[in-house]
């Protein structure tokens, strides 16, 4: 019976032990998952802080691409402060950089980069073909605050409820100006697109200059061809067709003649640098600028106007308020990068608000945090800064659905056509056009 009795005392004294034994168990399970929680959690801040990050180094290299120039410098000597990964940068040339981007992301079993540099009209075409990563998991694992992004240009890297890419550099038009040669004019700085016209018929009649645009054949022509159909009222597409025989077209299309008709000499074949350039050299009374290049106009080393330039933010058309096309840039992750979780948190760092001070202060460069915007800082290193945001205000970007590239492709030419050739009957060249492309589809 004692035996019985030691026997049954030891199942029952074991059965205790094995599950006070399991309760300690889950303790210590839960504490571990609890702690790795909040080290994710505290990883993930650190990470979207832009600070040194705390996450342990994984030893992956991951490879970046973008266009190349003074940013891409300088971005170079940014990446050596995150600890979490290498990142590599291989900037390329701006008129390579899609072609080369296109070809590793059609690589099968991992292509050459894992961090895509993509321009906002790229995106849908990129997404549509598998090329990236949608981020929405990623940014739910690793607790990405999104509202530290411009909303519009956090929604224009959305494609049917996937985002695509955060958003990064921004930049659009303004006026720049030598505050001399506005002095010479005697007005005060164009408020409306027929003020600028009188302005620049001015200089082109009284000093033989003219405003500086870039006229030339390509997208920087159509780009401010857009904001001028924009700042109108008109649209590209309307009810799914081509909408460039409007009224409103009509009226944009005039307006752009009549800068190409009071432009610098040789302005038709002149792209953005090219307006910089005159700009810098001191030639261009006023011009419409790109500005991303406008932090060079500030310096006396590149710069004859370093002391007088001035900036102004666009015109618009009559009473109404100017509507500017935003040109901007985001960090996506390769669909077929190997190192997917690595490569998105390379690219939330990238857009931190700390690392997109820090490219600002280096080079000027204008970031998608609307909170940098109020950075004194910020702003005594940018004074064109106010000018951006007064021009992105109401911004809009171009068409990119269907054959909306055909379309803007094709209305290059007719651009260029007006530029080479002011006196040409400019409304009905568009109208022409937009009959040529009634059939095209835009549905996405």
């Amino acid at each position: 019976m004692k035996k019985v009795l030691s026997l049954g005392m030891a199942v029952v004294l074991g059965l205790s032990l094995t599950a006070c034994g399991g309760k300690m168990e889950n303790k210590e399970t839960t504490a571990t998952q609890e702690q790795a929680q909040e080290q994710a959690q505290e990883q993930a801040e650190s990470v979207q802080s832009g600070k040194e990050t705390t996450q342990a180094a994984s030893n992956v290299e991951l490879v970046a691409t973008r266009w190349s120039g003074g940013q891409s410098d300088d971005q170079k000597e940014l990446v050596k402060g995150y600890t979490a990964s290498e990142i590599v940068i291989d900037d390329v040339a701006y008129d390579k950089l899609k072609e080369k981007e296109t070809l590793s992301m059609q690589k099968s079993g991992g292509g050459d980069y894992d961090l895509i540099y993509v321009a906002e009209v790229w995106c849908p075409d990129y997404a549509s073909n598998g090329w990236l990563l949608p981020l929405n998991d990623y940014i739910e694992k690793y607790n990405v605050d999104l509202s530290m992004y411009n909303q519009s240009l956090l929604d224009t890297m959305t494609v049917d409820g996937k985002i695509m890419s955060l958003p990064t550099f921004t930049q659009t038009s303004i006026l720049a100006y030598d505050e001399t040669a506005m002095q010479r004019y005697g007005g005060e700085v164009p408020k409306t697109f027929d003020e600028l016209i009188a302005c620049a018929k001015w200089f082109k009649e009284n000093e033989g200059t003219g405003i500086a645009i870039p006229a030339m054949q390509g997208q920087a022509a159509v780009d401010l061809f857009g904001a001028i159909l924009y700042s109108c009222g008109g649209e590209f597409i309307k009810d799914g067709k081509a909408d460039l025989g409007s009224d409103e077209a009509a009226q944009a299309i005039t307006i752009w003649q009549e800068l190409c008709k009071y432009a610098m000499d040789g302005a038709s074949t002149w792209h953005v640098d090219d307006v910089g350039q005159a700009m810098k050299d001191g030639v261009a009374p006023i011009s419409i600028s790109l500005s991303g290049n406008c932090s060079a106009y500030l310096d006396p080393e590149q710069s004859a106007v370093a002391e007088t330039v001035k900036f102004a933010g666009m015109p618009g058309v009559g009473d109404k308020d100017y509507v500017g096309t935003a040109n901007f840039w985001g960090w996506s992750v390769a669909a077929n990068s190997e190192n997917p979780d690595e490569a998105f948190q390379a690219a939330v760092w990238l857009t931190s608000p700390e690392q997109e001070k820090s490219a600002s202060l280096a080079n000027g460069s204008i970031s998608a945090l609307p909170e940098l915007a109020e950075d004194q800082e910020v702003l005594e290193k940018i004074p064109y800064l106010p000018a951006v945001t007064e021009a992105l205000a109401h911004a809009r970007i171009l068409p990119t659905a269907g054959d909306s590239s055909t379309m803007l492709t094709g209305l290059q030419a007719v651009l260029s056509e007006i530029a080479t050739d002011p006196d040409t009957d400019s409304a009905a060249l568009i109208k022409s056009y937009n009959e040529s492309c009634k059939d095209y589809q835009f549905g996405r």
